[in-house]
């Protein structure tokens, strides 16, 4: 078995310098460590500890009848003839005559990196040190030095699986802590919210506003709690109590809840849930979860077509197999064993939205784990995806602690509603409604010094931006200043209605489907009638590309 560390390399070195008592005596290995001027004892063969030597730390350069710093820097053996004087006289090992000569050798390092040394081997009392001899012990400090090399990579290995462990610990940790400061401010602020649109105090323009302020602020607690979620359960907090259900019947209706979302985008809902032979035990908070992430994200990447929710018997009869299908975009091969990673998002995937924090998919496989389960998915490009869902029936794989008698809980599909107002935010045909946040509009007629633009009543602004809360937001700051607006949810919209009516200024944000900010620059740049309009592009993200080459930056534009 190979040793998983230097040290451990070294004891097992020795324990085969042992087996050979006849040609070394004794032996003492030292290892350096990569820049530094100490040579440590790592392992010792016929002598006892405390026994006098060269010692257990030797500087390199340290005088003396020990030459261990000369043969680790100049790579040459050297001899010491008289062990008496050195103060090791009088080791016989198995002879009967004592050792009168050791012999220092080099221990080459794996790299310039690596840890190199030397090994002090007491010489055979009869026999001549010659030739085969010293290739003899070439030989072992080969076989030493290769020991040690093999041995390096295992424990960087290990040293880098402990640190990144630590920062799992950490990011978990920052997550749960700071999810729970964001709640209470958060809760604090959606409620006087809530209160305001209770009341009848509130004007049409003024109630808008609070709609908007609440949703955004709705939105923003969901994600938090996602996050929280997430964070308990990597940290092994998370109680989920199992409960006996009817699976096909709790996944139909929280299914049923997307309908009016799913039938507006012009797709079709297919519900198809079977009984099965043996009761569900389903932690009802989790599954809704589950269910609503999966449906949540075969609406935001189908844009034809439609979503089919079944539950039916596996082939064992002992499990349940659930499974979310779309005719969507599909997933390339090559990202799908990387879905569920946190914080993961498929590059260049053109749904409805480029929004979303990367954990749903993530959230979805732990929670699928605490019920004993599997998670696998089936894509195809441009002919969709499917999620499957494999849950054990009855009890026996669950907790004996956490399962409780079936309860008169409250209908499923409580936060449902969260999802479904932010996947109908996604439709083209959403009214635009305000959103939380600003724009000023006081630069924008500095932004051509050229004369292309100057800000003033009349002149028309070609708004693109996939989020409908922000695209209605910033056409009413910018009607409010007298500018006429076009308001389009994607680039490629934004391209047709620029070329079709050229604008005086176009504004987007950089990621949105179909065509992205930077994609709409080139397409506006290279186009005759659009090539000088003056383009603004903003986004919360760093963006990860920038455009090819300077032509297609030619006319005024801002990135912020």
């Amino acid at each position: 078995m190979q040793a998983r560390s230097w040290r451990a390399a070294c004891e097992r070195s020795a324990t085969a310098l042992a087996r050979d008592p006849q040609d070394i005596t004794f032996a003492l290995l030292y290892v350096i460590e990569p820049g530094q001027d100490v040579a440590e004892l790592a392992a010792r063969v016929g002598l006892d500890p405390g026994s006098a030597g060269p010692g257990d730390r030797i500087a390199l350069d340290a005088a003396g009848p020990w030459p261990i710093g000369s043969v680790a820097r100049s790579h040459t053996v050297s001899v010491v003839e008289n062990l008496e004087a050195a103060g090791l006289g009088g080791v016989a090992g198995i002879w009967n005559r004592p050792s009168e000569r050791a012999v220092l050798l080099p221990v080459p390092a794996s790299s310039d990196t690596g840890r190199g040394g030397v090994l002090i081997v007491g010489l055979n009392p009869y026999r001549l040190f010659d030739a085969d001899y010293s290739a003899f012990l070439s030989l072992v400090v080969g076989q030493i030095s290769a020991a040690i090399a093999s041995a390096d990579p295992y424990e960087e290995e290990r040293r880098r699986a402990e640190a990144l462990a630590e920062l799992d610990r950490a990011k978990t940790a920052f997550f749960s802590n700071v999810s729970h400061e964001f709640r209470t401010p958060l809760t604090l602020m959606l409620g006087p919210l809530e209160e305001v649109l209770a009341s009848d105090t509130a004007g049409a323009a003024m109630r808008a506003q609070v709609e908007l302020a609440h949703r955004n602020g709705t939105r923003l607690l969901r994600l938090v709690n996602s996050l929280l979620d997430f964070s308990r359960i990597e940290a092994g907090r998370v109680r989920a109590a199992f409960e006996p259900v009817d699976l096909g019947a709790i996944t139909a209706e929280i299914a049923s809840s997307f309908r009016s979302a799913v039938e507006r985008a012009g797709l079709d809902l297919d519900v198809r849930c079977q009984p099965l032979p043996l009761p569900s035990y389903v932690d009802r908070e989790m599954w809704e979860k589950i269910v609503i992430n999966l449906l949540s994200n075969a609406f935001k990447f189908t844009l034809s077509g439609g979503i089919r929710v079944t539950t039916e018997p596996a082939a064992d009869g002992r499990s349940a197999r659930v499974s979310v299908a779309d005719t969507g975009i599909g997933i390339p091969a090559g990202e799908i064993p990387r879905l569920f990673e946190r914080f993961y998002r498929v590059e260049g995937a053109q749904g409805r939205s480029f929004e979303g924090s990367g954990i749903g998919l993530a959230l979805v496989a732990e929670l699928v784990r605490l019920h004993g389960g599997e998670i696998a998915v089936k894509s195809k490009i441009g002919r969709g995806t499917t999620f499957t869902v494999v849950l054990p029936l009855g009890r026996a794989h669950l907790p004996a602690a956490r399962v409780r008698a079936r309860t008169d809980a409250a209908a499923t599909g409580m936060r449902a509603h969260e999802y479904l107002d932010e996947a109908l935010r996604w439709l083209p045909e959403a009214t635009p409604m305000e959103t939380a946040g600003a724009l000023s509009t006081a630069g924008l007629g500095a932004i051509a010094p050229n004369g292309a633009f100057r800000a003033g009543a009349g002149k028309a602004v070609l708004l693109a931006d996939d989020n409908a809360d922000m695209r209605g937001y910033v056409a009413r700051l910018l009607e409010g200043q007298g500018y006429r607006v076009t308001a389009v949810g994607d680039g490629a919209e934004a391209c047709a209605a620029a070329i079709a009516a050229p604008p005086d200024l176009i504004l987007t944000d950089v990621m949105m489907p179909k065509l992205d900010g930077f994609g709409l620059l080139r397409a506006v740049r290279q186009e005759p009638r659009t090539a000088g309009i003056p383009v603004i592009m903003l986004s919360p993200h760093a963006p990860a590309r920038r455009p090819r080459s300077r032509d297609s930056m030619r006319g005024p534009t801002i990135t912020s």
